[in-house]
C-alpha cells in the first residue's frame, strides 16, 4: 500500500511517521527563511495539520518531500509578506505618534490625539509581560537579546511576545489605520 493511501484512509502511524521524518528538517529548512525558531514550528505544525486535514484528497505517492518542502516554502513566503504589512503600519502609527508637529491642521489634531488615545488604551490592554517587552523594545529602543537578559527570558519569548504585541495592536487599530494612510497621502 503506497503512503499516500495509507493517509487516505487515516492511517495515524503512516501520518506520524512522516511526522517524526520530516519535522525536524522542516523546521530547519523554514527557519532558514524568516530566522525565528518558534514560528517556524508553527509553519511546519500548519503544514502537518494540513495534510491531515486534505489526506483524503492528497494524490501525492512518491513526492510527499517536495510538498512538504514547497508547503513550508510557501507559508514562510507568507509570513514574510505578512510581518511586512505589520511593519509598515507600525512605522505608520509610529510615524504619526512620535511626529506630532505645529504644522498639523485642527482636523489632523484630533485625529491625531484620537490616535494616540487609542494607541495607549491598545498597549495598556497587552498582556502585563507582553507590553512591557513591547515598550522596552519601542520605547527604550532596546534589542531583543538586551530584553531577554533584562528579564532573563529567552530572545525567542522575547520575538514571540513582540509577534503577538503588534498582532494584537494591527487588529485593534485597523480602523485608525486606513484613516492615518489616507490624510498622510492627501497632503
Amino acid at each position: 500500500m503506497k503512503f499516500s493511501s495509507k493517509l487516505e484512509s487515516g492511517e495515524e502511524q503512516a501520518f506520524e511517521l512522516l511526522f517524526r521524518k520530516y519535522y525536524l528538517r522542516l523546521c530547519g529548512f523554514a527557519n532558514k527563511f524568516i530566522a525565528n525558531q518558534h514560528e517556524s514550528e508553527e509553519i511546519v505544525q500548519e503544514v502537518f495539520l494540513n495534510i491531515w486535514k486534505k489526506r483524503d484528497q492528497l494524490k501525492l505517492d512518491n513526492e510527499i518531500r517536495p510538498y512538504l518542502f514547497k508547503s513550508v516554502q510557501n507559508l514562510c513566503f507568507n509570513f514574510i509578506a505578512h510581518q511586512k504589512v505589520i511593519d509598515s503600519y507600525y512605522s505608520v502609527i509610529e510615524s504619526v505618534y512620535q511626529n506630532q508637529s505645529e504644522d498639523f491642521n485642527s482636523y489632523e489634531s484630533v485625529l491625531y490625539t484620537e490616535l494616540q488615545i487609542k494607541v495607549d488604551d491598545a498597549i495598556k490592554s497587552l498582556p502585563e509581560q507582553c507590553r512591557k517587552i513591547f515598550q522596552l523594545s519601542r520605547d527604550e529602543n532596546l534589542k531583543y537579546h538586551e530584553i531577554a537578559e533584562m528579564l532573563g527570558i529567552s530572545v525567542k519569548t522575547v520575538e514571540t511576545q513582540m509577534s503577538r504585541a503588534l498582532s494584537k495592536l494591527k487588529s485593534e487599530l485597523k480602523d485608525y489605520l486606513v484613516v492615518i494612510i489616507i490624510s498622510l497621502f492627501l497632503k
